[in-house]
C-alpha cells in the first residue's frame, strides 16, 4: 500500500526512495550494509528464490512506486533548470553572477547540512528504540510499546490518539492507544508497565465484529516473559518496588504489523473506492470455505482427517492473520497424538486458541494491484458459492457470470458433483486483488511454481518465473537442505547396540530450478483449491526429501555406554548403507537406490506422490547383476504372492527355486504413509530383509542336515545307493 507522502525536495524524495528499496530489501532477507552486501555478492547463491512476484515484495506495486518517486525527483530538478535561479546562474549578466552563485553556494550547504543531521538525528531514534527494547523497566517498556505501534500505524497511513488515565479496575494508570481508519477503530489498552490489557477492534458495520481478531491481535502484543518481576528497593532506600520485565521479553510486532497492514488495506480500499465493501467480500469468502467444509465432513462421515488430506481444507477465521485461512497439511508427527473428535470440536466452535496443531496455512487477503483482476460481489450476495438450491435454480445473474467448476471433481475428491459458483465481473477502475498468502512459505518446483502464477492472469507474471537461470542460485534439493552445497553426505543413525546400521545419504546433483513462495494472487475464491492441490503434493514432497538429510548423531552418554558394551576401543563399528536420492520428476517422484547389504541386491525404493492430495505410494525393486538372469521372473512370482520369500518355492528345498527377498508394494505404502520418512522406511526394509536372511539361513542349514542324515543311512553299491544290510 503506497503511503501518502508530502515530499517536496529532491533529499525528501531520495530517503523515501531509500526507504523503500531498504524494505524491500528486508523482506527478502538481503543485506542492507556493504560489508554484509560484499559477501553476499561473492556468494550469489544466498540469494535464492524469493527475487520473483511470488516473493514476500510484490514485485508490480514496487516498480510503481519506484517509477513514481524518481519520476517525481526528476521533476523537481527539471523545475530547478528552467527557474529563475539556473537561468541568471548561465546568463551572461555578470553584475548579478556573483551573488547567484553564492546563493546557489549557500543552498548546496544548507541541504549538505540537512542531509547529515537528519542521517544523526535517523542514528539516534535508532539507538533510543534499540535501548527501550533492551530495557526491562515496566515503564520504559510501556512507552516503547506505545510509541511502536504509533509509528506502524502512522506508515500505513492511519491515525493514532493517546490517553493516559486511571481506572478502578487497574493500581496502574492506564494509556488507551487509539488507532483509525476510514471504517475500522483499533483501541489498545497498556498499563503503566507494558502489559495489554484489551485489543478491541471496531467496525463501522456490526456484522464484521468478532472476538477471534481482537484476541489475534492482542496475542501477537502480549509480552512473551508471561509474567513481571518484582523489584524491591534496597536496604536504607525508601523508594517503591518496581515491576520489570525479564531479560528475554520479546513481542511479537512483525506479525503484529502484518495484521495491522492486512486491516489497513482493507479501509483504504473501503476510501479509495466507497461503493463496494470489501470486508463483504472477504466475509463472504470465509463463508463458502466453510460451507465446502460442511458438505465434505457429511459426504465424508465426520472424518476431519480425510476433509484434511482430500477436500478443500479445514477453514478457520482470524486463525493466523484477518480473515480467513484453511489448513491443508500437517506433518506426521504434528498429528500422532491428535484427537480429531476434540479437534473438529474446536474448529466447529470457532475456538481457534484450542488448536494447537501446527497447520501449513493459506490466508485469504487482499493487496493492491496494477491491473484489475478481482470481480466483487453485491452486499445482497452472501458468498461466492451457489447454494444446492441455487445450482438448479440460477443460469444467470445480472453482476457476472456462473461457472460450473468441472475441476473441482476427480476420482480422489470427496465432493463428485462439479461447484457451481457466481465470478462477478471486475471493474476497470478498481485495481485490487485478492491473495493467497502461504504459512509457513513453501519451496516448490519451478513447474509448480508457473501453476502457480498462472492463476493470477496477470500479463508477463508467468513469464517473470523462469527469468532467472543463473548457476549460482540454487536448486531446488539444496534449498530443501537450507543451502549445504559443500556437504556431500549425511549420515543417519535411528538405532543403538550392536545391530544398528548407520544410513549415508547422498543426492543426485540435477539441477531442478526452484522457488520460495510466499503469497499466491488469484482472482476466485475458486482457485484457492488449485493451489491446495498443488501445495500438498509439493509439500509431501519437501517432506520426504528432507527426511533424508537431517543428520543424527547419538548423546555421549549413549556412545559411552555402548563403548562399555561393544567389543574393541569404542569406535565407531556400525555397518553403513550408501543411498542415492534421484528425483526425476519433482514433485512427482522420489528415487532411493542403495546396495542392501543382507540380500547383496540393489535395490530402488520407488515413490510417488499423487497431485491433489499429496498422498504417497511406494514400490520396492530388486536389481542383480550377472548370473541371476531368472530373477526377473521370480520377482514377479512373489509379488503377486506376496510377503517375504524366505523358504523354497517347492516342498522338497531346491535352493535353486528359492524366492528372494520382495515386500508388497500395498505393505511397504502403509509404512512410508504412517511415518513419511524414507530413512524410517529403509530401517524397516532392512530389517524384514535381516529377517528374511536369518530365515534363509536357517532353513538352508536345515536342509543340509537332513541331507547329511540321509546320506550316512545309505551306501552306493554299482552307482545306487541301497540301504546296507544288517
Amino acid at each position: 500500500m503506497p503511503n501518502s507522502t508530502n515530499a517536496t525536495t529532491v533529499q525528501q524524495h531520495l530517503r523515501e526512495l531509500q526507504t523503500l528499496v531498504q524494505d524491500s530489501l528486508k523482506h527478502w532477507n538481503l543485506a542492507t550494509d556493504s560489508t554484509a552486501a560484499s559477501a553476499l555478492a561473492a556468494n550469489p547463491g544466498r540469494l535464492t528464490n524469493e527475487l520473483h512476484p511470488l516473493g514476500p515484495v510484490q514485485v508490480g506495486t514496487l516498480q510503481r512506486d519506484y517509477k513514481e518517486k524518481i519520476a517525481a525527483i526528476r521533476a523537481i530538478c527539471l523545475s530547478f533548470a528552467q527557474g529563475p535561479l539556473h537561468q541568471s546562474l548561465n546568463s551572461g549578466d555578470s553584475s548579478s553572477a556573483p551573488a547567484f552563485r553564492k546563493y546557489s553556494s549557500l543552498l548546496k550547504e544548507e541541504n549538505t547540512l540537512d542531509e547529515a543531521l537528519y542521517s544523526v538525528k535517523s542514528s539516534l531514534k535508532q539507538c533510543q528504540k534499540t535501548i527501550s527494547a533492551a530495557s526491562q523497566d515496566g515503564i520504559v517498556k510501556s512507552d516503547h510499546l506505545i510509541n511502536t505501534i504509533r509509528d506502524m500505524a502512522t506508515e500505513l497511513g492511519l491515525e493514532c490518539y493517546l490517553d493516559t488515565g486511571s481506572r478502578p479496575e487497574s493500581v496502574l494508570p492506564v494509556s488507551t492507544l487509539t488507532i483509525g481508519g476510514n471504517v475500522i477503530v483499533i483501541d489498545i489498552d497498556v498499563d503503566g508497565v507494558g502489559a495489554i490489557l484489551r485489543v478491541k477492534v471496531s467496525y463501522a458495520s456490526e456484522i464484521h465484529q468478532d472476538e477471534r481478531i481482537d484476541r489475534l491481535l492482542a496475542h501477537n502484543l502480549q509480552c512473551k516473559c508471561s509474567k513481571l518481576l518484582q523489584k524491591l528497593p534496597e536496604r536504607g532506600q525508601a523508594k517503591e518496588g518496581k515491576l520489570a520485565h525479564l531479560p528475554d521479553c520479546s513481542r511479537d510486532f512483525d506479525a503484529f504489523s502484518k495484521n495491522l497492514k492486512a486491516l489497513a488495506t482493507l479501509d483504504s480500499f473501503s476510501k479509495k473506492y466507497p461503493d463496494i465493501d470489501f470486508f463483504h467480500n472477504i466475509r463472504s469468502m470465509d463463508a463458502d470455505l466453510k460451507e465446502l467444509f460442511r458438505r465434505e465432513l457429511i459426504i465424508s462421515g465426520r472424518n476431519l482427517q480425510r476433509v484434511l488430506t482430500h477436500g478443500h481444507g479445514i477453514p478457520m477465521t482470524h486463525a493466523v492473520s484477518p480473515g480467513p485461512s484453511v489448513a491443508y497439511w500437517a506433518s506426521k508427527e504434528d498429528l500422532i497424538d491428535v484427537s480429531w473428535d476434540d479437534l473438529l470440536l474446536s474448529i466447529e466452535q470457532g475456538a481457534n486458541e484450542k488448536v494447537k496443531v501446527s497447520f501449513n496455512r493459506i490466508s485469504i487477503a487482499m493487496e493492491e494491484a496494477t491491473l484489475p483482476t478481482a470481480g466483487h460481489l453485491p452486499l445482497s450476495r452472501t458468498g461466492f458459492l451457489l447454494s444446492e438450491e441455487d445450482t438448479f435454480r440460477l443460469n444467470t445473474v445480472p453482476y457476472g457470470s456462473i461457472m460450473n467448476d468441472q475441476a473441482s471433481v476427480s476420482p480422489t475428491t470427496i465432493l463428485q458433483q462439479p461447484l457451481k459458483w457466481i465470478v462477478p465481473s471486475a471493474d476497470a477502475a478498481v485495481e485490487a486483488a485478492y491473495v493467497a498468502v502461504l504459512h509457513p512459505p513453501v519451496i516448490v518446483a519451478e513447474d509448480v511454481a508457473k501453476q502457480l502464477a498462472a492463476l493470477s492472469n496477470q500479463a508477463g507474471l508467468n513469464t517473470t518465473m523462469s527469468f532467472h537461470k543463473d548457476s549460482g542460485y540454487l536448486t531446488l534439493q539444496e534449498s530443501l537442505i537450507n543451502g549445504s552445497t559443500e556437504q556431500t553426505q549425511w549420515a543417519i543413525t535411528l538405532d543403538q547396540g550392536p545391530n544398528a546400521m548407520r544410513q549415508c545419504y547422498s543426492f543426485d546433483r540435477t539441477k531442478n530450478d526452484a522457488r520460495l513462495i510466499h503469497r499466491i494472487p488469484f482472482t476466485h475464491i475458486s482457485q484457492v483449491y488449485i493451489c491446495t492441490k498443488l501445495l500438498r503434493q509439493q509439500v509431501v514432497f519437501n517432506t520426504l526429501f528432507q527426511s533424508c538429510f537431517q543428520e543424527t548423531e547419538a548423546s555421549d552418554e549413549t556412545k559411552q555406554r555402548l563403548a562399555v558394551i561393544l567389543p574393541g576401543n569404542g569406535e565407531d563399528k556400525h555397518p553403513e548403507v550408501s543411498i542415492v536420492i534421484q528425483t526425476p520428476q519433482p514433485p512427482n517422484m522420489i528415487l532411493a537406490s542403495f546396495l542392501n547389504p543382507y540380500t547383496e541386491t540393489n535395490m530402488v525404493l520407488e515413490i510417488h506422490i499423487e497431485p491433489g492430495t499429496g498422498m504417497s505410494t511406494a514400490r520396492l525393486a530388486n536389481t542383480f547383476g550377472a548370473g541371476s538372469a531368472n530373477f526377473a521372473m521370480n520377482l514377479n512370482h512373489n509379488t503377486n504372492s506376496g510377503g517375504i520369500g524366505g523358504s523354497s518355492g517347492s516342498g522338497d528345498g531346491d535352493p535353486q527355486q528359492e524366492r528372494p527377498f520382495a515386500v508388497e508394494s500395498e505393505t511397504i505404502t502403509k509404512v512410508l504413509q504412517t511415518c513419511d520418512n524414507i530413512p524410517i522406511l529403509v530401517r524397516w526394509i532392512l530389517k524384514r530383509s535381516l529377517a528374511w536372511m536369518k530365515e534363509r539361513h536357517r532353513h538352508q542349514n536345515k536342509m543340509q542336515t537332513h541331507l547329511g542324515r540321509r546320506a550316512s543311512s545309505y551306501v552306493e553299491e554299482g552307482g545306487i545307493l541301497k540301504r546296507p544290510r544288517v
